[in-house]
């Protein structure tokens, strides 16, 4: 027995038998054309890029239940219909005596080299789409096309190198168990497509293929994104029976979908989503939650090839808050920096990327890109019930700098006749220590504030929360954490406001009783742990949970609270 570890990018449990995928390479002819071929040549390609076009929009209609896959295969078909495409193939065609088959290998062989190479994962992650679209044009043209998935079977779990979006989507219709890949990213598109299709699946299991035979029995743990081969009996029987306890948590989790959010003893709690991309919506909708408590716009900046103009971002926010009828919508806004890296969005080397130019500090340092973030946002506000929050605010000084860039905003909208909504809630998230000891001041001026546990554990313990070899000074058991989180509530409360926690402690069951113990009156997630956190709270009582964060607040040993906590 051999256990791999990658990287999960969509929860579950499959025990299986090896299926390896190979992809065909595509033969492209080096031969060049002569001048009287060139016509025949452009004719093939409209012809054929029309038929691609078509056929993409046949798979948008097959995955009409999943918006992101929509979004997805319709950014295929605008690569499909970009100019600049179309004007590269010409100009091969007609100037280098190209083939169509040459010209498109070598246009989209250079734009994924480009998307490659560059400096920010999320926008490497963009090369697959390119692949894609290339592969699926060029086997058409070459008249080379074949179902790579046509020998799968009921216990198959599918081993690839890498997987493009719109093979992905070729798996709906597939009876199969799993999905390992050697390559890939958590953001990708292929990835997001997986997560829509509740597909378990790990990426980064690098050279796994050297590893394995067709055949070979495994269990994909994805997740903690481990995959087991050649597993003995006892281990197999154990997942046998994780998987029945899953499906069992599956069923009754549906069952709760409808009831409102309320504690055993009656406290009803507000519980919503965290979304990255536009992409997840449909996931949340699913769940029926209370909004989304924190859109993390700054993904809007990364996977593209230039920065998004307000009409762009304006269409965007509007979307989801028509689409959230009524319920409410934060919007935090850009927050790169750090461990989010925008490849527009640079100023030079930084010793410490964690303490430099992120959150608040870049929408100051880039006065333009923030106003259009903040017209955008109002003017979508007219659509539904949209709130705006602030990251990395460290003084009251810095929100008084914001709201007088808002007042530059709605002059500048009204001098143009432009519709927007006036009011809007402002908040502010308390992620740096120094927000916490002055959230009295800062809750006096907000309308609502929310606590980023993931950078508040991170600043408060001088632990890079991506070091692994530091992992275990990572810890929210922390009494320092606790008393910041509860000063962050008292002073929010005393000027009447709600307090949120959207970072990855509202995320985690264990977790639940200690927060809504400190006070905390809404909780914002990830997508895939809203009913789990529903149902815990569904079970709980707030007496009980004072009781123990009265005890936990009397401990000062970070391990001590711990096994408080467990003991519980």
């Amino acid at each position: 027995m051999k256990i791999l570890q990658g990287v999960s990018v969509s929860k579950g449990l499959a025990i299986g038998k090896v299926k390896i995928i190979e992809k065909a390479q595509l033969k492209i002819s080096r031969a060049k054309i002569e001048d009287h071929e060139i016509d025949t040549e452009l004719n093939r390609f409209s012809q054929s890029v029309d038929f691609v076009i078509e056929e993409i929009e046949q798979l948008v209609m097959e995955v009409s239940h999943s918006e992101e896959n929509k979004e997805i295969l319709s950014t295929h078909m605008m690569i499909l219909q970009d100019p600049e495409f179309r004007d590269s193939i010409d100009s091969k065609i007609r100037n280098e005596l190209l083939s169509l088959e040459q010209a498109i290998n070598e246009h989209f062989i250079k734009v994924v080299d480009l998307f490659k190479n560059m400096d920010s994962s999320y926008m490497q992650t963009r090369s697959s789409d390119y692949e894609d679209v290339a592969h699926r044009l060029l086997s058409f043209i070459l008249k080379q096309r074949q179902d790579i998935f046509e020998n799968l079977s009921s216990d198959s779990i599918i081993f690839m190198d890498s997987i493009t979006p719109s093979e992905v989507t070729q798996l709906i219709r597939k009876d199969f168990q799993a999905l390992c890949l050697a390559k890939g990213s958590m953001n990708s598109h292929s990835s997001i497509i997986a997560r829509s299709m509740n597909l378990p699946a790990v990426v980064n299991l690098k050279n796994v293929v050297c590893e394995l035979n067709d055949g070979d029995q495994v269990i994909l743990d994805a997740n903690e994104g481990k995959l087991i081969i050649d597993p003995d009996e006892t281990t197999v029987e154990a997942y046998q029976h994780k998987i029945a306890i899953e499906e069992d948590k599956k069923r009754k989790l549906k069952q709760i979908i409808n009831l409102k959010t309320v504690t055993k003893n009656g406290k009803e709690m507000k519980l919503l989503s965290n979304i990255e991309i536009p992409e997840e919506l449909e996931t949340v909708l699913n769940t029926n939650c209370d909004g989304i408590g924190l859109f993390r716009t700054e993904f809007l900046f990364m996977d593209r090839n230039d920065l998004p103009g307000e009409e762009e971002q304006f269409r965007i926010y509007k979307e989801i808050a028509l689409k959230l009828a009524g319920k409410e919508v934060v919007i935090r806004t850009i927050d790169v920096g750090g461990d989010k890296a925008s490849e527009h969005l640079q100023f030079g080397k930084e010793t410490n990327p964690n303490l430099g130019c992120r959150g608040i500090r870049i929408s100051l340092l880039k006065p333009e890109l923030f106003k259009m973030q903040l017209k955008a946002i109002y003017r979508a506000a007219v659509y539904g019930n949209i709130k705006i929050m602030f990251p990395m605010i460290s003084s009251i000084d810095e929100l008084h700098i914001i709201k007088s860039f808002i007042d530059k905003c709605h002059y500048e909208m009204k001098e143009a006749g432009i519709a927007f909504k006036s009011e809007i809630p402002l908040g502010v998230m308390i992620e740096v220590p120094a927000a916490a000891i002055s959230s009295y001041a800062l809750a006096a001026e907000c309308d609502f504030l929310s606590i980023g546990t993931n950078d508040l554990i991170q600043y408060t313990l001088a632990t890079d929360r991506e070091n692994s070899q530091i992992a275990e000074y990572y810890n929210p058991y922390n009494p320092a954490i606790l008393q910041l989180i509860k000063l962050t509530t008292d002073n929010a409360h005393k000027h009447n406001i709600p307090v949120s926690v959207c970072g990855d402690l509202a995320s985690n069951p264990g977790f639940v009783n200690i927060l809504i113990g400190l006070k905390v009156d809404h909780l914002s997630v990830s997508p895939g742990m809203v009913l789990e956190i529903k149902n815990r709270i569904l079970k709980m009582d707030t007496n009980e949970a004072d009781a123990l964060v009265e005890r936990l607040l009397t401990i000062s040993s970070p391990k001590e609270i711990e096994k408080e906590v467990k003991k519980g």
